[in-house]
């Protein structure tokens, strides 16, 4: 007989309990992005550089994968306020990623 696995989506469209929340932003001026998060009491946050050829959109979405990547194994909620960021974020669990020429964002998807 054939069996069909349901993957348990990784994306929830509603807050998670028992999570870290990350809110991330970036400047367009300062060409910098931050994660902040709070941990026992105490703010903390992450400042990610822009690399040369990054755009505000990829710079936002390098604060998201550094998140991601920092709590790997552990429940995390990401406020962005980036539409470009949250898009990208609610599609890419199930989506076929081709190549782009744009080099900054194809490293950030990869």
């Amino acid at each position: 007989s054939n069996h069909h696995w349901i993957m348990k989506p990784r994306i929830s469209l509603q807050p998670l309990t028992d999570a870290i929340t990350v809110f991330t932003d970036a400047g367009k001026k300062s060409m910098k992005a931050a994660a902040t998060w709070k941990q026992d009491e105490r703010w903390e946050n992450q400042i990610i550089f822009a690399q040369p050829n990054d755009s505000l959109q990829t710079l936002e979405l390098a604060a998201v994968v550094w998140a991601l990547g920092n709590w790997l194994h552990v429940p995390v909620n990401i406020v962005s306020d980036s539409m470009y960021v949250v898009g990208i974020v609610q599609r890419i669990e199930d989506a076929m990623i081709k190549e782009v020429s744009n080099d900054r964002l194809s490293e950030l998807l990869w």
